[in-house]
């Protein structure tokens, strides 16, 4: 059983920009550090990343395939959320970016009882997509200095 759903934001960030941010693989946790703990890149192919991620207690192998400019798919290989996927969709506007995630979560095991509290997983996520936005527009301000 999975939990579906999709999440729009606005960003007044340029789509190449705020897709290049995204998928900087490598300084994501300097990005967002209260989420993503380390990435440890294991395999690089064409366009394709297959990463170990620690994100808050989880310990994870990820892969991140990159369809330059503008879909990025999250795709969780290991632990109790593996089966996860996350399709990323940026959108070029007259004002920047709209931003449209596709969500598929997946639980296992013990994780299983939490299927019911989805509509938590969705709050949070959102929230944790507008961090990123936010964030986003202050690396941009910073690396600008």
């Amino acid at each position: 059983m999975m939990i579906h759903f999709r999440l729009k934001k606005k960003s007044k960030i340029k789509r190449d920009i705020l897709f290049s941010i995204s998928i900087d693989i490598e300084n994501f946790s300097k990005i967002m550090p209260k989420h993503f703990k380390s990435l440890k890149i294991q395999k690089r192919l064409k366009n394709e990343i297959l990463v170990d991620e620690k994100i808050y207690f989880l310990n994870v192998q990820v892969k991140h395939i990159i369809l330059r400019p503008d879909v990025h798919e999250v795709h969780i290989l290991s632990g109790m959320m593996r089966g996860t996927m996350f399709v990323e969709h940026y959108f070029e506007t007259n004002g920047g970016t709209d931003i449209a995630i596709d969500v598929s979560i997946k639980l296992n095991g013990i994780a299983k009882m939490f299927l019911p509290f989805g509509f938590i997983l969705k709050r949070h996520m959102s929230n944790v997509m507008e961090e990123f936005l936010a964030l986003s527009e202050k690396f941009i301000e910073n690396a600008d200095k």
